[in-house]
């Protein structure tokens, strides 16, 4: 992975882990709403300089056409509030905080490589990773295509203009070397006797089990980011949408 994706992702980990300490030290629901709220402004906030340096590692350069607006990437307080009171354990808690700071991250690396002309994403995994995201790691995406995950997934976005060779992957290789998670003893023979990968996950029936991050199209009366593209229909769209929504600056 490049060395300024490792940095950043290392930084959203971290983040989302002290949100959900702060969090549970939150002495009412309301505080805590307001710790992921700043949270998730802080993360949104550093994906723009994070993006700039994924980009030139590659030697790449394409300054974004409008700067990101943070705090836009931030959820309401009552709906947070809401989704916290039906956390009724801990782990539901901690896993609900750091999903939504991390998915406030998300959404802005969305945006910002909507503002950046001919930036697109690859998924990039974290060895190891389950048959699924393996099938659907190394391909390029384009701005407007939801980044879909499953529950404990820690695949990550790439911003990129091509196909870099050190950004895909080979699954078969993955399989042999043992970084394929959850095959079973005959998914693995089926393979290695020369079956695709992909046909034996079968990935349009499985699928199901992957989500897009923010899948939700609006929040209160303003589209979300996935409720913006699947609305637009040209990148200069879905530009002035994202505007006129305040998640970016005309």
């Amino acid at each position: 992975m490049l060395r300024t994706a490792v940095r950043y992702y290392r930084f959203s980990g971290r983040l989302a882990a002290r949100a959900v300490r702060q969090a549970r030290r939150a002495p009412t629901l309301a505080a805590a709403a307001l710790v992921i709220a700043q949270h998730q402004a802080t993360q949104a906030n550093e994906v723009s300089a994070a993006t700039t340096a994924m980009l030139a590692e590659q030697g790449l350069e394409r300054a974004p056409l409008a700067p990101l607006v943070p705090l836009a990437f931030t959820t309401g307080a009552a709906e947070l509030g809401a989704m916290l009171s039906q956390a009724d354990v801990d782990w539901r808690f901690d896993r609900l905080v750091s999903s939504l700071v991390q998915d406030a991250g998300r959404a802005a690396q969305l945006v910002d490589v909507t503002a950046r002309p001919e930036v697109q994403h690859v998924r990039h995994l974290n060895l190891p990773s389950c048959s699924r995201c393996a099938v659907l790691a190394g391909r390029v995406y384009r701005y407007s295509t939801g980044f879909k995950r499953h529950p404990g997934c820690d695949c990550v976005m790439i911003p990129t203009t091509i196909a870099a060779p050190d950004l895909t992957y080979d699954p078969q290789e993955l399989v042999r070397t043992g970084q394929v998670t959850g095959l079973s003893k005959a998914d693995r023979q089926a393979i290695e006797d020369g079956a695709d990968l992909g046909q034996v996950t079968n990935i349009r029936r499985r699928s199901a089990g992957l989500m897009e991050s923010g899948e939700a199209l609006t929040r209160g009366d303003r589209p979300t980011p996935a409720g913006i593209y699947r609305a637009a229909t040209s990148r200069e769209d879905a530009l002035e949408r994202l505007a006129a929504a305040g998640y970016i600056r005309p």
